[in-house]
Order: C-alpha cells, then structure tokens, then sequence
C-alpha cells in the first residue's frame, strides 16, 4: 500500500480509515505493507509499517521516487498486488496495480488555475503538470478507484480509459452514534457508519430536539462552513454575499467559519465582517452538532466527493450548495437542498435571505434519508475486495 504523501487533512483520513478497517476486519487472513512518508500508523501482526521518509524529504525526491527508483523498490516487497491511495503509480512498476484517484483538478473543467498568479500558482501545477502524471498512472492501473459518479466518467473521458476499469466506490460518512442496519445488498448510494458504539432506532436516527428542529428548518439566520484556507474553498464567495445582504438592511445573520482569521490573506477588508465568526479548527461533534442547528453553505467548486454536504444530510441538515456535480450527486433526493452558482455570491446571498426570513426550508423539508449500514459491508469493505479479488 503506497501512500507516501499523505501527512495532512483528507489523504490523511483517507489512510486512517483503510488501516482501521483492516485491522478490524482483516485479522491475520492477508500481509498488508504499508509503505509511508512519516510512521502515521500502527503495525500489527499482518500489518508491517516501511517509513520513506528520504521520498517525502523533497519534491525532487519524490518525482525520483514515483518517475524511477520506486518501482525497483515495491518490485523488491514482491506484493500480490499494489495499491496507491495517492493518484499516481511508480513509473515501470511491472505488476498487478489498483490505483485510487482522489484528486479532481486535472478533471474539472469549470476553472483553469493560472501558472503566474501566486494564490493560484501551486494549484495551476497540480491541475496541469501533476495532472498528467495521474492521467499516465491511470492508463497502466489495472482498476482504478473512485469516489463518484462525476469522476468515474470524467476519467475515462481524459484518459481514453474504459469505463468498466474504474470503480466508483462512494466513502462511508462517519456520524457520531450514528444507527446503522445490516443491508449487503445495496451497492451504491451513501452510506453512515457507526462511530461511537451508542446505536439508536434505524426509523429515528440521530435524535434531534424540538427547538433544534426549529431554529434549524424554519427562519434561520445562522450558517455554518467547515472548510479549510484552501482557494477554490471559496469562502470570498460567502463574504461577498454577506456584504450584498449587508446593504441591504440584513444584518442580523451569523456566519461560522473553522479558519482564524487571518487563515486567508487576499480576501480583505471582507475579514472584519462582524457577521461573521472564525472558530478555528473544532471537533468533529461540534460540526455535527452545528450541522443539526445552522445551515451549512458550501460554496466549494472543486470536489472529488464533498463530505460537508453529505455529512450534513445524514443528520438532517439543511443545505445551501454549490452548482457543481460532485454537490448534485452526493444529495440526489435529498430536499433539504438549495443550489447557487459559486461564482455569482448573489444567488447565495437571494437564497440566504428566503432562510432567513424562513421562505426556503420548512419542519418537514430536511430529514435524514441516508442509508445506514453494518461496517462489515462498508465502502473499505468494497476496496479490500477489488484489491483481493480484481
């Protein structure tokens, strides 16, 4: 299992969740070699941990690594199979290979990022030079994974790849005491796994009072963004709302943001709205909590999956979201949902005053109608199974 560039936030996860479930649900029947930039996890008796920590010293390095010297070095371990959880493949690596593909830059085509302006610098290289590099891993996979719908058909349609080598395996969304049921046969569509241990009632889910019920699908003036200081994040598109609502005469709202606040430097003067509140990084119950009491806005127009929004229907949310495929996928069905164009902040702003004002969401419009499933048939379950069995 390659995953050297994980060290931070999603990839990071991604890599926790995947050891997790192989050492609860893999004991002692396979070898699992975990090869890692830094020790990030835990060895067992069928799990042994390499540290490349030399590969992640340097970018110059790495391409080294993934262009030429890696595949000597996984050819040593000699695996049944490889498996890299980091978009690309070593270069001349000769044997069975799963790729799995969690970066959607080089496969959106709604913004091109430009080499020569400096806040766009970094994700111009990964959009147009890495990119490539995840196009030619894909071409010599043997399967490849994805997340979603969205993605499976936008990399076959690069990459001249057939459709029928990219699985499309839709991540589990992690709720605290989350309920869950026992259902093998459903094979697509989200799913909540059990956390906590506490299991309530499958028909009720998670339990949410009466007057959170209210402040939280009637008039409502609090909205909620868990996101970090990346770019097309687009948290300037809430700022700008916010300052159209402002001269309007609305300022009575509260908009919460996980950054501090000076995360993001190029949004402004926009900072010192009073409107709005910088949390900084909170637990996971918090964001929960918050899902289930404020509107969630996600104005994110770059996603492989978007856990906000899927996260925030399995507790019955509501949601203002962005109109971008990966937002319509991940709450296809859900009516708790309202849809803006990310690059115009006045539809969000138009959409934010009609929940405001109560206009937009009702009691019965938001409820949780996310499929809940035992962990043994979760989406790692589907992963492991590829990597086994093709």
């Amino acid at each position: 299992m390659n995953d050297i560039a994980a060290s931070k936030t999603g990839a990071l996860s991604i890599l926790r969740d995947f050891h997790k479930y192989i050492v609860n649900n893999d004991a002692g029947e396979n070898e699992w070699i975990f090869v890692l930039g830094s020790r990030l996890l835990e060895e067992r008796d069928n799990i042994r941990v390499i540290v490349r920590d030399d590969v992640k010293s340097s970018r110059k390095n790495r391409l080294l690594f993934d262009l030429k010297t890696g595949a000597a070095f996984f050819e040593s371990l000699k695996p049944d199979v490889l498996f890299s959880m980091q978009n690309t493949l070593p270069g001349g690596y000769r044997g069975r290979q799963v790729l799995y593909v969690h970066q959607p830059l080089g496969y959106q085509d709604w913004k091109d990022f430009s080499l020569f302006k400096p806040e766009e610098h970094e994700y111009a290289v990964y959009q147009k030079l890495i990119g490539r590099m995840i196009d030619s891993s894909v071409k010599r996979a043997d399967r490849i994974i994805v997340q979603t719908e969205w993605m499976r058909r936008a990399v076959a349609a690069k990459t001249g790849v057939s459709a029928d080598r990219i699985v499309k395996i839709m991540p589990d969304i992690d709720v605290p005491g989350a309920a869950y049921r026992d259902n093998a046969d459903i094979s697509d569509g989200l799913v909540i796994s059990e956390r906590s241990g506490h299991i309530q009632n499958y028909d009720t889910g998670i339990n949410v009072s009466d007057d959170q019920a209210e402040s939280g699908r009637k008039k409502n003036n609090k909205f909620f963004y868990p996101a970090g200081e990346i770019l097309y994040k687009n948290h300037g598109c809430i700022l700008d709302a916010v300052e159209i609502l402002k001269n309007k005469g609305i300022s009575d709202l509260t908009v919460s943001f996980t950054l501090n606040k000076g995360d993001i430097p190029y949004l402004g003067k926009y900072r010192d709205h009073e409107q709005v509140k910088y949390l900084g990084r909170i637990s996971r119950d918090d964001v929960f909590e918050r899902y289930k009491k404020e509107i969630l806005l996600f104005p994110s127009y770059i996603e492989t999956f978007g856990y906000p929004p899927a996260e925030a229907r399995a507790v019955g949310g509501c949601i203002l979201a962005s109109d971008c495929p990966f937002c319509h996928e991940v709450l296809e069905g859900y009516k708790g949902a309202a849809y803006f164009d990310p690059f115009k902040p006045e539809e969000l702003a138009a959409l934010m005053e009609r929940a405001i004002r109560g206009e937009l969401f009702d009691a019965g419009t938001c409820e949780d109608n996310t499929v809940r499933r035992d962990p043994a048939h979760s989406s790692w379950a589907k992963v492991r199974e590829v990597l086994l069995n093709g």
